[in-house]
């Protein structure tokens, strides 16, 4: 047995008029936290030297101290130096021996954060920073740039914006909070985030991530446990790192989580010197599943300044899951992950049981090292998978989830992707193909007379101009430039008088223009599908509820934003900074507007770029394309700094283009918006611009095809 400290000696110590009871009061232990080293050797009974005094002194002044009276006391006074929890939390003078690998934000959270608060790394699922404040502050501590940070702590309006993002994006069904520490909310606050996150019909799942059960158990009150059975399903993962941090104390506090419904996870950091042995992590584990806890993941440490001295070996992991593997039960193995550095997320690193395989056995090894072969089913006839989930054979229903597209190795698996590699940015090989066009770069060229753009970044063919007098033979070119490439899609803008000819020759009509044409003829957005599932459009649902909420939203004052930003028509020195702010915004697109000399050119030619300054920085842009020929314009290219979007910059900017465009006599303008966006959407139906269709599955924006809405306003 080691020995304790008494709980009522430092109670004492750090109170003298409170009682034992308090101790149990987490708000006492957090304004008792210990900060100094000075407390801690009183408190504590802990003996320091002045060489330790001094070296822990400067590291504080780097990397601050806080740690709850309760977590402390676990420390076994004889051995101080090598028990695992002074290691967890008291500062040590090699947090400031960086190496050269070090970052301070290695999994690019900051990189990855769309708007303040949020990091979108995974389709589906997103981080929201909800505090930076923690109850004790971990020396291992992949955050320590933030945590602790009381001149950044995110407050109501911070918090709100990433809500806003959640709610923008549908694909979120999955919102981990974390920080700092979720739990060091008051009860309050945590339920108004809980409840607006609640309030978003497709998030499904909500994860807490804390450690207050492990460093400070006595903050799992009834009245927390309350506001969490209102917001089922609540997922919490909690973090302990050692056998030794499960004490009483800390038992009650998850048994107060699971029997309120809760599951619960764990989360353990692998660290040197204090859990990197086979016995510890067994020990651990079982400690876990007896208390009702799924071991979730044991991550690797990661490549935080101030770490270098937790890291182990890859290897010693591998060890570990080893160990357990074959020896415990399955559901007590954790998965063990690297959180890849640059924020290419988590990955499995566990041991190898294939050895070998043929095309008729596959050859295995268990966990005792005994080799057996496994013999592959000879009846099994393989069924290429065409995303034609309504008229599938297997009993499949999603019930209104939508199915995002696939990306890298899942991408490669489909066998509706004709994708057959993915390469990396920067490839030497494909580099020195100077002069050469890359497969996915779409590009302009003319058949006959008319003008076609065309390529495998849009995968389609689109007829951008049609001259009449090249019917009836451009359906046969326009069919054998989409059939050689296997794109899937061609469209074609088309007049009145060619309207027929597109018919009969099996396409269909997916919008129009009205009076688009200086003759008085419409304009008819014609498709025809060479790929069936191009022309499904899973989203619908999502789509009709922008074109409602579009069509009923109510008009921003825009006299308001026009006298607080600055709106005008851009020159070409503001071409980097246009460039720049496209960069930002647009992944990718259907034509190279991050090109400084693309946007110097059609300058010159045919499009206005109009621009919003927030005093010296431009914070939104458009474009109008314009045909002079018909005096008409397509308002196009909106790009919103993330800072600035849902205030109405891109209302504002149509006003300003309209009063523009209706100076030079245009007719006719229009525009071609992301048909997923209620941004652009409501923008355009305030500004009292028509619907007219949806152009399904049509462009590539943000590297995924997406399905385009046709809007349109008579200035005359």
């Amino acid at each position: 047995m080691y020995k304790k400290n008494n709980k009522e000696e430092i109670v004492k110590k750090l109170d003298g008029e409170a009682s034992i009871s308090q101790w149990y009061d987490w708000k006492w232990q957090l304004k008792h936290s210990i900060k100094d080293i000075k407390t801690l050797e009183s408190v504590f009974n802990i003996e320091l030297d002045d060489k330790e005094k001094k070296s822990m002194k400067k590291t504080i002044e780097q990397f601050p101290f806080a740690a709850t009276p309760y977590y402390l006391s676990l420390i076994d006074i004889d051995d101080y130096k090598n028990d695992p929890v002074y290691k967890q939390a008291v500062p040590d003078i090699e947090e400031l021996n960086l190496t050269n690998c070090d970052m301070s934000d290695p999994l690019h959270e900051d990189h990855d954060s769309p708007v303040p608060g949020i990091t979108h790394r995974y389709p589906d699922r997103v981080l929201l920073l909800v505090s930076n404040v923690c109850s004790m502050y971990c020396r291992h501590c992949t955050r320590k740039r933030k945590v602790g940070d009381m001149d950044n702590i995110p407050d109501k309006d911070t918090i709100m914006k990433g809500i806003e993002y959640i709610k923008s994006h549908s694909e979120i069904r999955d919102v981990l909070l974390s920080g700092g520490d979720p739990f060091l909310l008051s009860d309050d606050y945590l339920d108004w985030i809980l409840s607006e996150l609640k309030e978003i019909p497709h998030v499904e799942v909500i994860r807490i991530g804390t450690r207050t059960p492990v460093v400070l158990p006595q903050r799992i009150t009834d009245d927390l446990i309350n506001v969490l059975k209102k917001h089922h399903p609540i997922w919490i993962n909690t973090h302990f790192n050692h056998p030794k941090e499960f004490t009483e104390e800390s038992k009650k506090s998850v048994i107060k989580l699971a029997d309120a419904g809760i599951p619960l996870g764990n989360q353990s950091v692998l660290l040197a010197r204090v859990n990197d042995c086979p016995k510890i992590m067994k020990k651990l584990v079982h400690n876990l599943v007896s208390n009702r806890i799924r071991p979730y993941y044991l991550y690797q440490c990661d490549l935080s300044e101030g770490l270098s001295h937790f890291r182990t070996p890859v290897g010693k992991g591998i060890e570990i899951i080893e160990s357990l593997i074959g020896h415990t039960s399955g559901f007590a193995i954790p998965r063990y992950v690297i959180d890849a550095p640059g924020g290419g997320g988590k990955i499995p690193v566990m041991p190898s049981y294939l050895i070998s395989w043929s095309q008729n056995k596959v050859i295995l090894r268990n966990y005792e090292g005994v080799i057996t072969t496994y013999r592959e089913p000879d009846n099994y006839k393989t069924q290429l998978c065409d995303d034609d989930c309504d008229n599938c054979n297997l009993h499949l229903n999603l019930d209104g989830v939508v199915d995002y597209n696939s990306v890298g190795i899942t991408k490669l698996l489909s066998d509706t992707n004709d994708d057959i590699s993915l390469t990396p940015d920067n490839n030497q090989r494909i580099e020195r193909r100077e002069g050469e066009e890359t497969e996915d770069e779409d590009k302009i060229e003319k058949i006959s007379k008319s003008i076609v753009h065309h390529g495998k970044n849009n995968n389609r063919v689109y007829l951008m101009k049609l001259d009449t007098t090249d019917i009836p033979h451009i359906f046969t070119s326009l069919y054998d430039l989409a059939y050689k490439n296997r794109y899937g899609k061609i469209i074609a803008k088309v007049p009145t008088t060619s309207y027929g000819y597109f018919l009969e020759n099996d396409y269909i009509r997916e919008a129009h223009i009205p009076g688009f044409f200086n003759n008085g003829e419409n304009l008819y957005f014609m498709s025809k599908y060479l790929n069936e599932n191009r022309k499904v459009e899973s989203h619908e649902e999502i789509i009709q509820n922008v074109l409602y909420n579009s069509k009923n939203a109510d008009a921003f004052n825009l006299r308001k934003l026009a006298d607080k930003f600055k709106i005008r028509v851009c020159g070409e020195s503001d071409i980097e900074e246009m460039t720049s702010l496209y960069e930002k915004v647009f992944e990718t697109y259907p034509f190279p507007i991050h090109d400084e000399s693309y946007i110097a050119e059609t300058m010159k030619e045919n499009v206005f770029y109009f621009g919003v300054w927030d005093g010296d920085k431009l914070v939104a842009l458009s474009s109008s394309e314009t045909d002079r020929e018909n005096m008409t314009s397509e308002m196009t290219d909106f790009a919103t700094d993330t800072e600035y979007r849902k205030i109405g910059l891109a209302s504002l900017l149509l006003k300003a283009m309209e009063v523009e465009l209706k100076k030079r006599n245009f007719r006719i303008l229009y525009t071609i918006a992301r048909a997923k966006s209620q941004g652009m959407n409501k923008a355009f139906a305030r500004n009292g611009y028509e619907y007219t269709g949806t152009l399904t599955n049509n462009t590539n924006i943000f590297g995924n095809v997406e399905s385009m809405n046709i809007w349109y306003k008579n200035i005359l």
